[in-house]
């Protein structure tokens, strides 16, 4: 009887302990999907919910992890064409600061193309972070309705 009730006061602890540090993702109007590179990215809801926020961390150089020398993003569907971007005014640093809101320049980050200042509901994008010595981390994103 002891060893019965000893496990039914240590199991619901394990399964406490085992969803520690799971990545849960608080948005309510993002869903993340694929990520790679060496950037590590996480997209955020934004204000309004059609401007997300990007956050990042390089985790092969942690004195310099939070900036970043330029953002691109696109449709998953056309990965080639870019709808926003921006790049540090002067191209051989990272001036960027994450976290970086979607739409916004800066007197030192300038916009390299403006198409979609508003990203869209129910569509795939990709945004890419690159730094100055070539390092980028990407991450696949669908702001929900």
């Amino acid at each position: 009887m002891f060893v019965v009730r000893l496990i039914t006061l240590i199991l619901p602890c394990l399964f406490w302990v085992a969803g520690c540090g799971q990545d849960e993702n608080l948005n309510t109007n993002i869903i993340e999907g694929a990520a790679g590179g060496s950037v590590l990215l996480h997209v955020s809801d934004g204000n309004p919910i059609s401007r997300p926020l990007y956050s990042w961390s390089d985790i092969t150089n942690p004195i310099d992890s939070n900036t970043a020398m330029q953002i691109q993003v696109a449709r998953t569907s056309e990965l080639d064409t870019t709808v926003w971007g921006v790049i540090s005014s002067d191209p051989n640093q990272n001036l960027i600061q994450s976290p970086w809101p979607h739409g916004t320049s800066t007197s030192s980050v300038a916009p390299t193309i403006n198409t979609e200042p508003d990203l869209q509901t129910n569509i795939e994008y990709r945004v890419t972070v690159t730094k100055v010595d070539g390092t980028f981390g990407y991450r696949e994103f669908t702001i929900l309705p």
